[in-house]
């Protein structure tokens, strides 16, 4: 279990790496006087972290006061989506502007870009910026970043999954900076949300106080273990409260963007590795004094491939041609609240543990998903490391701990039994109306319902397949359902 840091900063430093001469003489090229007119950006990257999970977007259950406190002086995004439910595609995307099968990472764990596929952050280094990173912003550590880290990027305590989070590294390098540093772009990555989660004994709510999302069957064992999930939520908080103070105490607040967003959503059913919306939407939560209005919000739709280009656009540079990433700074500044008209994401799994090739796409209030192969049993490490034996004491740290429960309530509950089938067995097609069914349970994919709709966007998600040169290659042997122990329905 990682340990866990509520309170004080610790003030210890790992040396950073130099700047390569290339990219410190375009620094010195860009002059103090350029500097002083570039803003600061900070972003903060959750891990696991769900949009349905923080006080801001209406879990008022949960203890989120410094993303609230972000949200009385910012713009909150409603429409912000991954291109990806899993961490490798998902950052890959972000860093490159291009969707998963355009950049080449498709699948978890991946880190080979297509040739001629580069990173976006060369383009903030020419602008003069100082980029750094700390924590889980790649996906595992430098080894792990594969070409979308550049040299010229500052890893501060070698990044990853497995770093102890805290930031006393971040606070001694901002002290260390002179005052005529070069504009900085600091990434900062939280795994809080990310299994191994916080004990049940140290989380702060009450089993009975928590909310299942309504596609998942409630019981006493799951209200457990999302007690965990939201202390890490709540242990995230802490770390954004600590982060704006660094900000108001090393930074220039006023001339400082800061952004909270989080690669996908929660590692629960329905949710990370899947393609509903409590996978691929997420939250984006903007703060910058005297440029973004207070309190203000949109439901314009945006991809996480859209971020790093608004920088750059902010930053006073150009964007890559060629990408389909592209920025919205005009929505950020409150200039428009419209942005992108449709919105695709893809799915390719994890290894063998999740080999369930998924595509998506949103189109105003209707999205449609394809499942490549539904002959296939939908699995995750959640399920398949909880039923493990032996149990393997690594697997039970990131497994489901409440899985069992499922599987003993099937046995007399009809709906709990009809949960596993759901979540184990997909039909081709998923049709769901977003207004009506934000959570959608109700599957309009049939000849009857919407035909019109389901074959519009059926051909969009064809096209974009095509466009991309999607292989629809595994990640590893499917399970398949004919071989598969679905419990039979009471």
């Amino acid at each position: 279990m990682k340990k866990r840091h509520r309170s004080s900063i610790p003030r210890s430093l790992a040396t950073p790496r130099v700047v390569p001469g290339i990219a410190l003489a375009i620094m010195l090229l860009c002059g103090t006087t350029s500097w002083a007119a570039k803003p600061n950006f900070v972003i903060t990257i959750a891990d696991d972290h769900g949009v349905y999970h923080s006080s801001v977007y209406g879990a008022g259950e949960i203890q989120t006061p410094n993303l609230q406190q972000m949200a009385n002086e910012r713009i909150r995004f409603d429409g912000v989506y991954v291109a990806s439910p899993a961490c490798a595609p998902s950052r890959a995307a972000l860093f490159t502007g291009r969707m998963p099968y355009s950049n080449g990472i498709v699948g978890n764990h991946e880190i080979q870009l297509k040739p001629g596929v580069v990173s976006l952050l060369p383009a903030l280094l020419e602008q003069g910026y100082e980029v750094v990173f700390h924590g889980k912003v790649g996906h595992a550590g430098r080894k792990h970043f594969g070409q979308y880290v550049p040299d010229g990027v500052k890893i501060l305590g070698g990044g990853g999954l497995q770093q102890t989070m805290t930031l006393d590294q971040v606070e001694a390098f901002l002290q260390q900076r002179p005052v005529d540093a070069p504009p900085l772009a600091l990434f900062l990555g939280w795994t809080d949300t990310h299994t191994a989660w916080p004990p049940k004994e140290e989380a702060r709510i009450a089993p009975a106080d928590v909310v299942i999302p309504p596609k998942i069957f409630d019981t006493p064992e799951a209200r457990v273990e999302m007690t965990r999930y939201v202390e890490g939520a709540e242990d995230i908080d802490r770390r954004v409260g600590q982060t704006r103070r660094l900000i108001a105490k090393h930074l220039d607040a006023k001339n400082t963007l800061v952004v909270y967003t989080s690669d996908h959503g929660m590692p629960w059913p329905f949710a990370k590795w899947a393609l509903y919306e409590t996978g691929i939407r997420t939250p984006l939560i903007a703060v910058w004094p005297g440029k973004i209005q207070p309190s203000s919000s949109t439901d314009a739709m945006v991809s996480w491939i859209d971020l790093i280009l608004t920088l750059i656009d902010l930053a006073g540079g150009t964007s890559p041609s060629g990408i389909e990433g592209r920025s919205f700074a005009k929505v950020l500044m409150g200039e428009t609240n419209k942005h992108r008209d449709v919105i695709f994401a893809t799915h390719k799994g994890d290894n063998e543990k999740n080999v369930y090739p998924i595509r998506s796409v949103r189109v105003g209030k209707w999205k449609y998903i394809r499942n490549l192969h539904p002959e296939f049993a939908y699995t995750t490490h959640t399920d398949v490391w909880a039923m493990e034996t032996p149990r393997d004491p690594k697997h039970w740290a990131h497994a489901g701990h409440h899985w069992q429960s499922y599987i003993d309530a099937a046995k007399t509950a009809p709906k709990a039994a009809a949960f596993l089938h759901d979540y184990h067995s997909n039909p081709a097609e998923e049709l769901y109306d977003l207004e009506s069914d934000p959570f959608e349970k109700n599957n309009l994919a049939t000849p009857s319902h919407q035909a019109r709709t389901l074959t519009k966007l059926r051909e969009l998600v064809v096209q974009q397949m095509q466009e991309v040169d999607d292989d629809q290659a595994l990640s590893g042997p499917p399970r398949l359902l004919r071989d598969f122990a679905l419990p039979e329905i009471p």
